[in-house]
């Protein structure tokens, strides 16, 4: 079990909406940090289509 904590202010549904979170990730190759706040595709039904 994992313990999270959101702000109300990112919530949406009773879930987080990562679309409101604004978080970052950082990529250690390129030494640059990136906004990650955009949904691109559905997990695992896309990935399939990547597997034929």
């Amino acid at each position: 079990m994992v313990n999270v904590t959101a702000d109300e202010s990112v919530m949406g549904d009773g879930k987080i909406d990562m679309s409101k979170v604004n978080a970052i990730a950082f990529d250690p190759y390129t030494h640059g940090y990136y906004k990650v706040n955009e949904r691109v595709s559905e997990a695992f039904r896309d990935g399939l289509k990547l597997k034929k």
